[in-house]
This record gives C-alpha cells, structure tokens and sequence, in this order.
C-alpha cells in the first residue's frame, strides 16, 4: 500500500515565524503566574483532570487495534501496510515535536482529529480574546523497537502501546508554541483550552483520552 501524506503544501508554515521560536519559548511556555501583560482566558473545562481524562490503556488499545493498522518494524514497512497512513507535518494547526521515539504517521481517522484539535483550539482563542498559539504533538507511531528503547527511560511505557497502530498521538500540556508574544497567556489557562475541546470530542465520541500526569500530555486514541 502506498502513504498518503496529503498535500503538503497546503499546510505549509511560514518558517519566518518560527526563526527565534526558542527565545520565545522561554518567555511563554513556563508561567507560574500572570505573565507582563497577560490577561485570563476564560475556559469551560468542567472537572479535574484525572478523573475527566480517564481512559484506561485497554480502552486505547481496543479501539487502536479495531481500526488501525499492523504494527510495523521499521519506516519501510508502511509499504505492507492493511490501510495508507498520513504524514504528519507542522502547519497552522499544530507543531509536530523532535520525535525521539515514534514516526510522523498516522491514519488518516486520527490524521483528520488532529487538525480538528488544532482548529478548534485556535479558533476558541481567538474568539476569546486572541493569542498565537499552537499546541504540540509530541508522540505519534510508535515501532516495538521504538517501544522498548523507550521502557529503558521510562518504566511507565508500556509494552502493549496504542501508539503502535497509527491511531493514537500526545499532544503536551506543559509546553505551547507561540508564534509572537502580542498577547501573552499563562500554561494554565492554554492547558485548560485545550482539555475544553477534548472534553468536547470526547462527549462526541470522537477520541479516548487519557490524562498522563508524569508525562505531561494527553494521550488521544481516535475512534
């Protein structure tokens, strides 16, 4: 089977805003408290965290192994793949993370939910007041290889990963991208945006979602 990575072009960025990206890191993305400037963001988020973002590693693993593909070896085996797989690229949307231990891909369900998450995200700051602000995935297909160099830093990992199915991405909640500083926002105040919209797919039945407190992300499983 051959990928199907989309038009790229389409979700082309303009590299210009992300020249000093670091520099502007260190300025947004580790708020204690109000940042210089700063004004609240009115969220819904309704709940805790943990007890809201409860699904179980079965429920993501029954779900990713329903719809998604066979777990590969290796970047060559998407070829053999049973359905096309989406290259995951960074675009207005979203940033896509240094991926350490996965590879950008994912079907085309979670492709689609993805960019969803990133759109409404955008779109609910900005009517409320505005913000350059990109979420950022920081996991997507995971190989057995991959998984168990992974257990060697982090015993949490597990062996039996939803992630290796191409239906499952994290997105942080301790880090944003900010494209410019015009109107500074606190961690808090984008985490709990963020956990607004995935509340929301999540009464839609839309995703799974699981609240990783160590990891500092939601773990998302589309449906």
């Amino acid at each position: 089977m051959s990928i199907s990575c989309g038009d790229e072009n389409q979700h082309e960025v303009d590299e210009s805003v992300l020249y000093d990206i670091e520099e502007i890191n260190q300025y947004t993305e580790h708020f204690d408290s109000m940042p210089p400037g700063g004004r609240r963001l009115r969220t819904y988020f309704k709940g805790t965290y943990g007890r809201e973002f409860k699904d179980l590693n079965d429920v993501h693993l029954g779900a990713a192994m329903s719809i998604g593909i066979e777990p590969i070896s290796d970047i060559s085996s998407v070829w053999e793949i049973n359905r096309p797989l989406e290259k995951i690229v960074s675009c207005k949307e979203y940033f896509v993370d240094e991926l350490t231990h996965s590879l950008p891909y994912l079907v085309s369900d979670a492709a689609d939910l993805l960019r969803e998450i990133g759109r409404r995200f955008n779109d609910t700051l900005d009517v409320r007041g505005g913000g350059h602000y990109r979420i950022k995935v920081t996991s997507v297909l995971r190989t057995p290889a991959s998984i168990k160099k992974l257990r060697r830093r982090n015993r949490n990992a597990t062996k039996s990963s939803a992630h290796q199915y191409g239906t499952t991405f994290d997105i942080s909640y301790r880090k944003f991208i900010c494209d410019s500083v015009n109107i500074p926002r606190t961690q808090d105040d984008l985490k709990g945006l963020l956990a607004e919209i995935l509340q929301d797919l999540r009464d839609e039945q839309r995703c799974y979602v699981k609240h990783e407190r160590r990891q500092g992300c939601f773990h998302i499983t589309t449906r």
